[in-house]
């Protein structure tokens, strides 16, 4: 047990943070006193929370989509990753508020397997194993879709303050097989965490098998340019097991009206009173030209009905003077979105594209179910009419799969923006729009290593950027090869 009171401390060493010896001397970190499934609650809360944030002091994505643009300051749209500690940030949310807290809880739990003191049975206390262990997952699969190389097989341990980096590829075929061998324990016969405790599924195990296979047929398709043999073999067995077949499966924090359990979209668009935000010229453009009926859910009709502008990506934009984002957003309740049924049907579009993997049907249908899984998740009209566009038809779009998919995808996932832009760097289609004086080849494709890796952890970081190739925003993760 002593070591579980130093846990969320090498954390915090981990990522260099200043207030580290407050942490070690506040009584609410020491996990002995804590209840494991508040701890569970607080962890999913901070993982689906460094995802769907839009402060730019943690999460530049939908900046990065190119779903938004700024106003006064666009120094993110210009990526600027430094000069707020972007990296840094995003790091500490991944290792010392997300992983830190599910390894406690973890940790907790097992203790009461064996103690056999939490007043429920082994099935549930396992079944609430394997719901932190695909959390767990997923949260490492988002760090080394951010990064490359990242400390795994060493992290957040407290007798180690310079973890080795794990190669990318191996952390992936890691977590793969932990999410196999999560759902394998899983006992669909019985409960889970507490129903107000699981803001993600409410204690419904067999959507928690969903999830796992959902993320991991996500991952597959990330080997898919790289390494073929190992996606197909991913994917199908993913699919085999049973991925998300509506919006009702969607991987989806449930926030609420009050403080402190609103969106932190809905505390940084309206509680801060800032006026940060203006749509990007860069969705707008192309959402008019096809008369998507979900700008006016995206977006609000601040410049009259039917009347979209978009404000330059990467320039400083006048508030009022542009299209602002969608009312649906200012909302407190707003779901958290991580992995969506959209998303599935994408990927499935993609994998008969790409051709040796057991999906039936056709790449145009699963293309239109993913614009229609779309369509129905933001409660949009007109679905029927759209997909007649001709520059939306998939026989007659323009470009070739990866273009047509890759469009489609993108507007599907608005305001996922870690996933938008992760679509662009995995399909590589045109549409993104280089900032004032900047070419394309400057839009990042990766985020740097924490200043404070460096600083403290000086061997293990340079070893790592050398096995990546540079510690650059322009070099490439592992499995983006073309």
């Amino acid at each position: 047990m002593k070591k579980l009171l130093y846990i969320s401390l090498i954390a915090l060493f981990f990522v260099g943070c200043d207030d580290r010896l407050e942490e070690l001397n506040t009584d609410k970190r020491n996990p002995a006193n804590v209840d494991p499934t508040s701890l569970f609650t607080r962890a999913m809360r901070e993982s689906v929370d460094m995802m769907v944030s839009i402060s730019v002091n943690d999460n530049p994505f939908n900046l990065y989509a190119q779903y938004w643009a700024q106003t006064t300051y666009p120094d993110e749209s210009q990526y600027n990753l430094t000069g707020r500690s972007i990296p840094r940030n995003f790091w500490r949310n991944g290792y010392r508020e997300s992983l830190s807290n599910l390894k406690n809880a973890k940790l907790l739990i097992q203790e009461q397997v064996e103690s056999g003191a939490a007043g429920v049975s082994t099935e549930v206390l396992q079944n609430r194993i394997a719901c932190i262990d695909i959390m767990t997952g997923y949260v490492y699969s988002v760090l080394v879709d951010a990064f490359g190389d990242i400390p795994y097989t060493e992290a957040l341990d407290p007798d180690n303050l310079t973890p080795a980096y794990d190669d990318a590829r191996t952390v992936y075929n890691s977590i793969i097989s932990n999410l196999d061998a999560a759902t394998a324990a899983i006992d669909a016969g019985a409960a889970g965490f507490p129903a107000d405790q699981d803001p993600m599924y409410e204690g419904e195990m067999s959507k928690w098998v969903l999830f796992a296979n959902s993320l991991k047929f996500r991952m597959g398709m990330r080997l898919a340019d790289v390494d073929k043999t190992a996606s197909v073999s991913i994917v199908n067995a993913a699919l085999s097991a049973g991925v998300f077949t509506s919006n009702d499966d969607n991987a989806a924090m449930t926030y609420y009206g009050a403080s402190p359990n609103t969106s932190p979209i809905y505390e940084d668009l309206v509680l801060s009173g800032r006026q940060d935000f203006v749509a990007a010229n860069t969705i707008v453009d192309k959402m008019n030209s096809l008369g998507d009926p979900r700008r006016a859910i995206y977006f609000r009709e601040n410049l009259g009905a039917g009347t979209f502008n978009g404000g330059t990506y990467g320039d400083a934009n006048n508030y009022s003077g542009f299209t602002q984002v969608g009312d649906i957003l200012h909302t407190p309740e707003l779901k958290g979105v991580i992995l969506n049924y959209a998303e599935v049907q994408f990927l499935k579009a993609e994998a008969v594209e790409r051709g040796g993997y057991s999906v039936s049907g056709t790449a145009e249908g699963y293309y239109y179910a993913g614009i229609e899984a779309s369509f129905d998740q933001w409660d949009a009209e007109g679905y029927s009419s759209y997909i007649t566009h001709p520059d939306v038809a998939y026989a007659s779009a323009p470009g070739d799969w990866k273009q047509k998919i890759g469009i489609q995808m993108w507007l599907a996932l608005y305001n996922q923006g870690f996933e938008g832009w992760t679509t662009w760097r995995r399909l590589d289609f045109t549409g993104l729009n280089a900032p004032p004086e900047m070419a394309v080849a400057d839009i990042p494709v990766r985020f740097t290593y924490p200043l404070e890796e460096a600083q403290l952890n000086g061997e293990q970081y340079a070893k790592a950027g050398t096995a990546i190739g540079g510690d650059d925003v322009s070099t490439k993760v592992f499995w983006d090869v073309l």
